[in-house]
């Protein structure tokens, strides 16, 4: 059983880094349809607005350095944790709320919830949730999945939890790699319109002090370049009209 587990992992795993990307790049994110209630891709693509948002945190110090970033350029953006994170940096998560942002669960420990059963899919919303809604007295109603994978079982635990999937419609790409920053600029800039969600990441998985330092560069130019471009930024429940 261990072991076809470990091959299910991998098998995962090597799905992640070949095929994922390609599809990425083949297709136009903003064309994906919102299951409206369920899961989101991005906002209206009538309206100028767009939602940043940040995966993998809190990690330190580069959260610190993104929030100081977002406040110096009165943006507001969305966090979605990780519940372990949470647990090893709970100030930072605090300074999230208190400045104004929208935190998101992204699981306890940002496990492959698509080889997991029910149980462990449920476990893992609920326990960010108890940690989340711990240190900083919110309960989160937004969830994402780890790199994004979803199926039936993942949507209808999510749903059935009351939480709202978001996936994004723009991506900086700097999962599991660091890029340099001009090449997460260059993905993101070219790639935004109306309604996008974009997803950066500002820790990566469990990984402590996780280097962020070439996300952190590349902000200031993301967020100046698009409001010059006329750009409003919005958390995702002002992009996606939820309460």
């Amino acid at each position: 059983m261990k072991r076809i587990k470990r091959l299910s992992k991998i098998f995962f795993l090597v799905y992640l880094i070949l095929l994922v990307p390609s599809l990425t790049e083949a297709s136009n994110m903003h064309e994906k349809e919102n299951k409206i209630g369920i899961v989101y891709w991005h906002g209206d693509i009538k309206q100028n607005k767009i939602a940043l948002t940040f995966d993998d945190g809190p990690n330190m110090p580069y959260t610190l350095q993104i929030l100081d970033i977002l406040k110096k350029y009165n943006v507001k953006a969305t966090f979605f944790v990780i519940g372990k994170n949470v647990e090893r940096y709970p100030e930072i998560t605090k300074r999230i709320v208190q400045d104004g942002h929208c935190i998101g669960n992204h699981t306890y420990s940002h496990p492959e919830l698509l080889v997991n059963t029910l149980s462990h899919i449920r476990y893992q919303i609920k326990k960010a949730e108890e940690v989340i809604l711990r240190e900083t007295g919110i309960k989160p109603n937004l969830f994402r999945s780890p790199y994004g994978m979803n199926n039936l079982s993942v949507l209808s635990e999510a749903e059935r939890l009351g939480y709202v999937v978001v996936e994004w419609s723009v991506s900086g790409r700097n999962g599991i790699m660091e890029p340099r920053f001009d090449k997460i600029v260059k993905k993101v800039l070219q790639d935004t319109q109306n309604g996008s969600i974009i997803l950066l990441h500002d820790g990566n998985r469990l990984a402590k002090k996780a280097n962020r330092s070439q996300t952190v560069k590349s902000l200031p130019l993301i967020i100046e370049n698009l409001k010059q471009r006329g750009y409003q930024f919005v958390t995702v429940p002002e992009l996606l009209n939820l309460n």
